[in-house]
């Protein structure tokens, strides 16, 4: 039964959207946020009736989960306002944001009337989370177990952080956010590779401002990661370049993973 009185679990089955075609998928309108069934955005793929209350105690776990390595993460590391500096952090702090913001959603569902529907600008901002977290989560992992790791695992660096939370922010969140997109009923556009892109082109902002007013990192050196010294301006175009790109390849494999979900659904 569910836990809400104001609304009562409706027995029959609820019509399930499909994915649209590649020709609209490449659109213009494919970068906006619109979509016609905004109770996708609430329901898991594989439940049977509309309202399930398994799928939100699970979304409550998840946003518990990811909630208290988050709040855990910047009471322990916060470390002067050292902690606003890094990608990964804002990275874990999306994932936070995001479970949360889907649970609070799932809740509303189940404790609204019949003819509730969510809000279109709550929608759209759960939605750009979502895929600007499940992608940029990937591309943290891939760039520090592929480029920073192990240099910070060594004793000296001020920066370090125990075990337990490196696996917690550096590997967890790709693979439970993929578990996730592969539940949810939500759809994925291939054009939405524009906001995880945005994400880390706002983030390349601010470390350029933070370099040209002095800033430096809690080891002293005046680059947040090797791969953004500024003093080697190719070197950091090159970067950019690369990011984006694997930031584009890792929200198409991740839309691929929509469609295959969509296609055993």
């Amino acid at each position: 039964q569910n836990f809400c009185m104001a609304s009562k679990e409706p027995e029959s089955s609820w019509p399930k959207s499909k994915p649209l075609s590649l020709k609209e998928e490449f659109r213009w309108q494919r970068f906006g946020l619109h979509h016609d069934a905004p109770l996708d955005f609430v329901r898991s793929e594989w439940q049977s009736k509309p309202k399930s209350s398994w799928f939100l105690a699970y979304r409550w776990l998840l946003a518990s989960f990811l909630g208290t390595g988050v709040v855990s993460h910047f009471i322990k590391y916060f470390q002067g306002g050292y902690w606003f500096l890094y990608l990964t952090n804002y990275g874990f702090l999306m994932c936070g944001i995001t479970t949360l913001t889907g649970a609070i959603l799932v809740t509303l569902y189940h404790c609204k009337a019949e003819n509730w529907v969510p809000s279109s600008g709550l929608i759209k901002f759960y939605w750009a989370c979502y895929w600007t977290t499940l992608s940029v989560s990937f591309v943290i992992s891939i760039t520090y177990w592929g480029m920073i790791y192990p240099s910070d695992r060594v004793l000296t660096n001020l920066a370090r952080v125990s075990d337990l939370y490196n696996i917690w922010i550096h590997a967890v969140p790709p693979i439970v956010l993929s578990i996730d997109h592969f539940l949810v009923a939500q759809p994925a556009r291939l054009l939405h590779f524009v906001y995880p892109v945005g994400f880390g082109l706002i983030y390349g902002g601010f470390t350029i401002i933070y370099y040209a007013l002095g800033g430096h990192d809690l080891n002293g050196r005046r680059y947040l990661y090797k791969f953004l010294n500024y003093g080697k301006p190719l070197r950091v175009i090159g970067t950019y370049i690369k990011l984006s790109v694997l930031v584009t390849i890792v929200s198409t494999l991740n839309y691929g993973l929509y469609r295959l979900r969509k296609f055993i659904a």
